[in-house]
């Protein structure tokens, strides 16, 4: 009898076996799926002598699921990286194809402008030209607006999919604990439980990057970012997204476990959502900011230039370009009831920053909004004597309380409000101020140019003088009153000559009694002095002490995010191969190889077969004792 029972226990042994492989067969696609083994052990063996030493046949405990933690967790590791490095690159890809676009880019929109204020320059008092070139500064003020408004909406795209990505991880954290519920109470199926949360865990990987914590019980703890939980046993965390502290327009991360709310955006750095955050703040972000910085630049270079000429009615030039004030946002959390106002007072030491003001109760401080850096600030911010750093003036209000914040933003929006100042062709300002000519009758072979204005507030820049030498090496300076404002100076061929605002050069031989005058420009004048210098602002260094031109920054901004861009692409590159090598590696060890199942489906077949004859062979061997003993 005990030939039989031990005969049905490997009978009972190979068709589980098959039972195992079978189903690893039948799953040999199902994504997810871990393949199968029986556990078996030897059987508990009663008595004592020979039947003990003879064994009792085998027992079938259980079915192991062939998974490889290291490789699991390896593969959410890279899932994680790879999708944070996919968005990524997609995003950057397409702010650099909207920057850097031949036909859409600011480029062509900058050399468009420039390129007509050289045409104006060569026909001052054209007014084709001088429309023409209000007809390309709207063109480059409306095509610095499109783009503002295009990288809000990569911005609004960005909170779009925030919110979704936060309702899939939310979705996913339900069903981890209703899945460490039912493996809890013991459910049956506990194998396939243990798929479905490690295909969970995968998917939840390519959201956000996550610590997997396995307890004892065999349920799984889920944390996210700094280790806030996101699955706790039986219980789920949910993400929310809530309006920046600053920005309304834009939304923050933050996790919600029970009635405690948490930002996590800060420190979410993997998945999808780790990818947009970064994408925000690394790359959009600053490429709105330089975006805004080369606006205001080129705004206010062109409008300092263009002050400085006539235009064809005879007056000063004005703004050709509207200057756009900084943005000052207050902070959700503030208390205080103080307000603050900031313009820019030095536009040629601008940065593309933004700032935090801070409010302790006793004293401001400030700080850059990226990176929280200390920064230095002057005045007490009064209207007599504001706050100020980096070429930017704050007022603040009475009435701010501890702990107050204010993010003042120089440049960012700067694009989107850029314009015209004028619609006059008549109000360009293509002349010098001031004209130098020389007499017909001088003896010497000596010559006067305008070498440019250096104070155009001088309230005597358009008086006009004469310029007499008295010898060939000695001048002095007249007014039209014949009085002598000078005494006498004396005469160094090609010198600068700097008097009531502006400068002069007169280079060659002069004589005795030769005379130069330097008079107000007419109205109407063909004079293209300030045309020439409209036209070379572009290339005419504004920024960090004249280093720093507008074709430079444009220059920055096309490289930094083209930079980006290819980076972000490499990057994407090596993290898909990675993911591709790690899932080949685990499903190397964990997945069902049709080749193994096949050896293991022969082998289960010839044991149950051969515990199937066992049986027989008792079968007949007790059948041979009854015979016998009748």
């Amino acid at each position: 009898m005990s030939i039989t029972n031990t005969a049905l226990t490997g009978l009972i042994a190979a068709q589980r076996g098959l039972e195992a492989t079978s189903n690893n067969v039948a799953n040999a696609g199902t994504d997810g799926y871990v393949r199968r083994r029986v556990v078996q052990v030897e059987g508990v063996t009663v008595g004592t002598g020979l039947t003990a030493d003879l064994g009792s046949g085998t027992r079938v405990v259980g079915v192991e699921r062939m998974v490889n933690n290291f490789l699991t967790e390896a593969l959410r590791g890279t899932t994680s990286s790879g999708e944070r490095a996919s968005v990524l690159a997609d995003m950057a890809a397409r702010l650099d194809t909207l920057l850097g676009n031949p036909d859409l880019g600011i480029h062509n929109s900058i050399q468009a402008f420039f390129s007509q204020a050289e045409l104006l320059a060569r026909d001052p008092t054209s007014a084709s030209s001088r429309q023409q070139l209000l007809a390309q500064g709207e063109s480059l003020a409306q095509r610095f607006g499109q783009l503002d408004s295009q990288l809000r909406s990569l911005d609004n795209e960005v909170n779009s999919r925030l919110q979704d990505a936060a309702s899939r991880v939310n979705n996913m954290a339900a069903q981890l604990a209703g899945i460490n519920a039912a493996i809890g109470r013991g459910a049956s199926g506990s194998n396939d439980l243990a798929d479905q949360r490690d295909a969970l865990l995968s998917q939840l990987s390519a959201q956000m990057d996550i610590t997997v914590i396995p307890q004892a019980d065999g349920t799984t703890n889920v944390m996210v970012a700094n280790g806030q939980p996101l699955v706790l046993g039986l219980t789920s965390a949910s993400l929310e997204l809530a309006p920046d502290a600053f920005d309304p327009t834009r939304s923050s991360l933050n996790i919600r476990f029970g009635s405690e709310s948490r930002a996590i955006g800060p420190q979410v750095s993997g998945g999808a959502m780790g990818g947009l955050l970064s994408f925000r703040s690394a790359v959009l972000d600053p490429a709105r900011r330089d975006l805004g910085l080369l606006a205001g630049t080129l705004a206010g270079s062109f409008n300092a230039q263009h002050a400085l000429g006539v235009d064809a009615n005879g007056n000063l030039g004005g703004n050709f370009f509207t200057s756009p004030a900084p943005t000052v946002l207050q902070g959700a959390a503030n208390t205080g009831s103080a307000t603050v106002s900031a313009s820019i007072a030095d536009p040629t030491a601008l940065q593309a920053r933004d700032y935090e003001l801070r409010f302790d109760g006793s004293s401001w401080s400030l700080r850059d909004a990226g990176s929280g850096q200390l920064l230095g600030l002057t005045g007490t911010g009064t209207p007599g004597n504001p706050f100020s750093f980096q070429g930017v003036a704050v007022v603040v209000g009475a009435g701010a309380a501890a702990g107050d914040r204010f993010l003042v933003r120089p440049v960012a929006d700067a694009a989107g409000r850029m314009g015209l100042a004028t619609s006059d062709p008549a109000t360009i300002a293509a002349a010098a101020p001031v004209a130098a000519s020389r007499a017909l009758a001088n003896a010497g072979s000596a010559g006067i140019a305008m070498a440019g204005v250096g104070d155009i507030t001088n309230p005597a820049l358009r008086q006009p003088v004469e310029i007499r030498f008295e010898s060939a090496g000695t001048f002095r300076i007249y007014d039209a009153g014949n009085n002598d404002l000078s005494g006498p100076l004396a005469y160094t061929s090609g010198a600068d000559i700097s008097f009531h605002g502006w400068t002069a050069r007169i280079s060659g031989t002069a004589a005795a009694g030769d005379r130069f005058s330097v008079r107000a420009t007419a109205a109407g004048s063909a004079d293209n002095g300030n045309a020439l210098a409209l036209a070379g602002t572009g290339t005419r260094g504004y920024l960090g002490n004249g280093q720093v031109s507008v074709d430079a920054l444009a220059a920055r901004l096309l490289a930094s995010v083209g930079a980006t861009a290819a980076r972000s692409r490499q990057d994407s590159d090596v993290q898909s191969a990675l993911q591709d090598q790690t899932r080949l590696d685990l499903e190397a060890s964990s997945g069902v190889n049709l080749d193994e199942e096949a050896a293991n489906m022969l082998r289960y077949q010839q044991a149950y077969m051969a515990a199937s004859k066992m049986i027989g062979v008792s079968d007949d061997l007790f059948r041979t004792l009854l015979g016998i003993l009748r």
